[in-house]
């Protein structure tokens, strides 16, 4: 064979071997970001929502969301977590649902009661200047009140709570007393574990500025081509006068994985509408 030939050869291998390590290579990239950056290193999405008629004191208002923490214990990601909400110091922390992983779910030996405990920890851990406020998820027990109290956190379940901010009130309540007409403050911003929460503010004719809501994890694992069918997936959205936004979540569900959906912090700037 001339040297040619084996020259040429010797390039078509090659050639080979570069077409199949470039797949490859790239999966290799995509299983590291889905099995350890996006679900280990949370990031910080900020954005603002404009309010008519918000009181000048209020204007600037930091809130932090958190939703579906699903936290099973307290570890890197949660210190990653907890060292970003402190470093925005937020006015406001609020929180909707799904907490804590359930029996059978948790890795390795951790039960329920023992994710609650360190739930409890990390709910000792969020400092905001005006209060932290939460609401229950479906994975929560009925006992999420009892099982935090003393760290701060305000359950809003079924109440509301109005703080005092440089002389302005704001009020922030479970969707259950809007949608009963039993709150009628403004501005006023509701919390509710489930997006769909705005839809029935707006059939019962209730108003909120605002609705922080989560549950589907921003689909957690988004395929290119394959988006979730979900109505609120993630972001913010409008509902007749209603504006409401849904996390993405900072925890996982039955899985440690994300892809195209990287574990999140909301941090919602409340600015003045202006006419």
């Amino acid at each position: 064979m001339s040297r040619a030939r084996i020259f040429s050869t010797r390039i078509s291998t090659a050639r080979v071997l570069i077409m199949l390590a470039i797949p490859a290579l790239a999966a290799g990239i995509c299983a590291v970001d889905a099995f350890y950056i996006e679900p280990n290193f949370p990031r910080v999405v900020e954005l603002e929502v404009k309010i008519k008629d918000l009181p000048k004191e209020l204007d600037g208002l930091k809130i932090v969301h958190l939703t579906d923490i699903h936290l099973v214990t307290v570890d890197k990601r949660e210190d990653r977590a907890l060292a970003k909400i402190d470093a925005i110091k937020p006015d406001i922390i609020c929180l909707t649902g799904d907490y804590v992983e359930d029996d059978g779910i948790t890795p390795g030996h951790y039960t329920k009661q023992d994710c609650t405990r360190h739930f409890r920890y990390f709910c000792y851990r969020l400092k905001a200047k005006h209060g932290v406020f939460a609401v229950s998820g479906n994975w929560d027990p009925l006992t999420l009140e009892q099982d935090i109290a003393g760290t701060g956190v305000k359950v809003l379940d079924k109440k509301s709570a109005t703080v005092k901010i440089r002389g302005a009130s704001l009020t922030i309540a479970g969707s259950f007393v809007v949608e009963k007409d039993m709150v009628k403050a403004r501005p006023l911003i509701v919390l509710d574990h489930f997006p769909e929460a705005a839809d029935n503010l707006v059939r019962a004719g209730r108003h909120a500025d605002l609705v922080l809501a989560g549950h589907w994890h921003g689909g957690q694992v988004n395929l290119p081509g394959q988006t979730p069918q979900v109505k609120y997936l993630a972001g913010l959205y409008r509902v007749g006068d209603i504006q409401l936004y849904v996390g993405r979540g900072l925890g996982m569900h039955t899985h440690a994985v994300r892809f195209r959906c990287p574990s999140e912090i909301a941090l919602i700037v409340l600015r003045a509408e202006r006419e």
